[in-house]
């Protein structure tokens, strides 16, 4: 059946393990993609969710672009689209570099739950969440 299937892999890796452990993690995400698209997924969403003491981020960057590559070089890139999900974009230079970089949608968590709570302290008057991101968003696009 045609349609969208999706799958989320988280883009973390142990704290304790060091630079070491960063490059396990890429090369386990590559694996991981390969083994998705085989599997028929056609959308992989990059997620930091979970970062916490034991849990460290790939850099967005690092991560968007690294499967991008290695997907082009399997030959395999447009098989599948990339999503970001990731506390780290925030500034419109963020958003632009990870649409060049392969991405083609980026959810900013944090940035959203930054607004949220703003609006909470009175910072944003005037604005629900709703608006508050709307606002966000079209000033990341149009800045990109």
């Amino acid at each position: 059946m045609p349609g969208f299937k999706s799958l989320t892999l988280p883009i973390l890796f142990k704290t304790a393990e060091g630079p070491a452990g960063l490059e396990k993690a890429m090369d386990d995400l590559f694996s991981r993609v390969n083994q998705a698209i085989q599997d028929g997924i056609n959308v992989v969403v990059l997620s930091d969710r979970g970062v916490n003491s034991e849990w460290a981020p790939i850099p967005s960057l690092l991560a968007v672009a690294g499967v991008h590559h290695h997907l082009i070089r399997a030959g395999t890139r447009t098989r599948v689209g990339l999503v970001l999900e990731s506390g780290e974009p925030r500034e419109v230079h963020h958003f632009f570099v990870a649409d060049r970089y392969g991405c083609g949608a980026i959810n900013p968590y944090l940035a959203f739950e930054t607004l949220d709570d703003m609006i909470r302290q009175g910072l944003l008057t005037g604005l629900d969440h709703k608006t508050a991101c709307k606002n966000f968003l079209k000033a990341a696009v149009k800045g990109s």
